[in-house]
């Protein structure tokens, strides 16, 4: 068999060009990938939130069928009665967007709910968890922006 070219010494390795080619490949698709992951982490937070606020007002709601009232209103801290309802350590964490979890009871509030106090997010990242809990407008519904600029999920009003 008859060789055309033979490689040479200085004909080894990568030339300039095809090393631009594929650092313009891999730039373009970390362009795509790094948004869609971001999106994505986001939204998990939104999910982990909204199945947190779920989960305790399943809680919030079985104490009012054993007491027959809710519980009283507590800032930032779980509501005497609560502890056989809700682990403390869970709702003494920083919520998955930033912020504590606040009862906001009746005695003290047109409603009894539960809101995000000193949330991080901005309000795009709530209207997904609206749109997962409720119908994804912060001004209306159960989930929404109260007056007092809390995130607040409403169990009744």
């Amino acid at each position: 068999m008859m060789l055309l070219f033979e490689a040479t010494e200085k004909d080894k390795g990568f030339t300039l060009l095809e090393l631009l080619v594929t650092i313009g490949i891999v730039g373009i698709l970390s362009a795509i990938a790094i948004p869609q992951y971001s999106t994505y982490r986001l939204r998990a937070k939104a999910a982990a939130t909204a199945g947190e606020l779920k989960n305790f007002s399943t809680a919030f709601y079985a104490y009012l069928t054993d007491n027959e009232d809710w519980p009283p209103d507590s800032h930032l801290i779980l509501p005497a009665g609560m502890e056989a309802y809700i682990t403390q350590r869970i709702w003494d964490e920083q919520t998955p967007l930033g912020g504590n979890y606040n009862w906001e009871g009746p005695d003290g509030y047109p409603y009894a709910g539960i809101s995000i106090w000193g949330a991080t997010e901005p309000d795009e990242t709530f209207s997904i968890v609206d749109r997962m809990l409720d119908n994804g407008n912060l001004n209306t519904g159960r989930f929404r922006k109260t007056p007092n600029g809390r995130y607040t999920y409403i169990l009744e009003e």
